[in-house]
């Protein structure tokens, strides 16, 4: 029993539930089951939630310590903040297939684009130095890396508030009730941490 709840609960099984949403979505677009439209709204809400899920587990930890799920949370929040990167390639890759390449370059000043772009690349080193190993070699400096998160996470809020402005599929509403207790949370992060040990 104990060996089946340890493998439930493992970070394979997680892996998997992260990854089945791309999968099925993928598989639906490429016969034509859903539309681009539809692929590009889902795939940046999905990376837009997880990375609010791998923000929260902080500020949330300092809220409910003793919290069972704050604890697994916790443990795992680095696996969400992948899986973000992930969503965020995905829906990237479909931006990329569907235009052509003079009409990306043309796009790319847009404001609403552009900060799609930059969290984007943010995210590059930040996925790829979230494994053990990068914790361990980079010592410090990985943290301090870590913390560009915070602006991939205000460039991604901005993309989908402007783009809903112009009216091209994003939402300014739900970026505000998606990013803003985010940022409120993150806000109390900072108030709790700096408040003197007793």
């Amino acid at each position: 029993m104990d060996k089946l709840k340890s493998f439930l609960t493992s970070k394979y099984i997680l892996w998997v539930i992260l990854a089945i949403p791309g999968i099925l979505l993928t598989r639906n677009y490429l016969s034509s089951g859903i539309s681009y439209d539809q692929i590009m709204h889902i795939t940046g809400e999905l990376a837009g939630r997880m990375l609010i899920v791998s923000l929260v587990a902080t500020p949330v930890s300092l809220l409910f310590p003793k919290a069972k799920i704050v604890g697994w949370l916790m443990r795992n929040r680095r696996f969400f903040g992948v899986a973000a990167f992930a969503y965020t390639l995905l829906h990237t890759i479909f931006y990329l297939l569907e235009y052509s390449l003079g009409r990306i370059v043309n796009e790319f000043a847009d404001i609403a684009i552009l900060t799609g772009w930059i969290a984007f690349f943010i995210f590059i080193p930040l996925a790829i130095t979230s494994t053990d190993a990068a914790v361990r070699r980079m010592g410090p400096a990985w943290k301090k890396l870590q913390r560009w998160v915070y602006l991939a996470a205000i460039m991604a809020f901005a993309h989908w508030a402007l783009l809903g402005l112009q009216g091209e599929g994003g939402s300014m509403g739900a970026a505000l009730v998606h990013f803003v207790p985010v940022m409120l949370l993150q806000v109390y992060r900072v108030w709790k941490q700096r408040q003197p040990r007793p």
